[in-house]
């Protein structure tokens, strides 16, 4: 019985092969009938269904890689200070201040950046960091 069962199976896979071929592909006359029923459905006042089950795919956003990065705020004061801040989607912000004097400070991103109730007992996590050049 073994020896027979591969074969058997080969014998239905090939019948099965036939099978599918021989079926006839779509007439005119069925692409006829759909269009004819498609226009009864709308005389009816029924929305296109093939519009609506079968959407074109659309483009919904493009990843730019090497993006230049746009600073959410700037400002220069008269002194030669520069304020810049970044707000970049899930991240925190980040904020860069240079003085004319060569003091840079940044202001540190936290550890845990998940949502946390604030109280007002409680220092901030963020500290800036300061930067002194010689």
């Amino acid at each position: 019985m073994k020896p027979l069962f591969p074969v058997a199976v080969a014998l239905m896979l090939a019948v099965s092969g036939v099978a599918m071929a021989a079926q006839p592909a779509p007439s005119a006359q069925d692409k006829a009938a759909a269009d004819a029923q498609a226009e009864a459905n709308e005389r009816a006042g029924l929305p296109d269904l093939r519009a609506i089950n079968r959407p074109a795919a659309e483009v919904s956003s493009k990843v730019e890689i090497n993006q230049p990065r746009t600073p959410s705020f700037y400002e220069r004061s008269g002194n030669g200070t520069e304020i810049t801040e970044y707000r970049d989607k899930g991240k925190p912000v980040e904020i860069d201040v240079r003085s004319n004097f060569g003091t840079r400070y940044q202001m540190s991103a936290p550890a845990d950046t998940s949502p946390r109730v604030y109280e007002s007992g409680k220092p901030p996590a963020r500290l800036p960091s300061v930067n002194l050049h010689y």
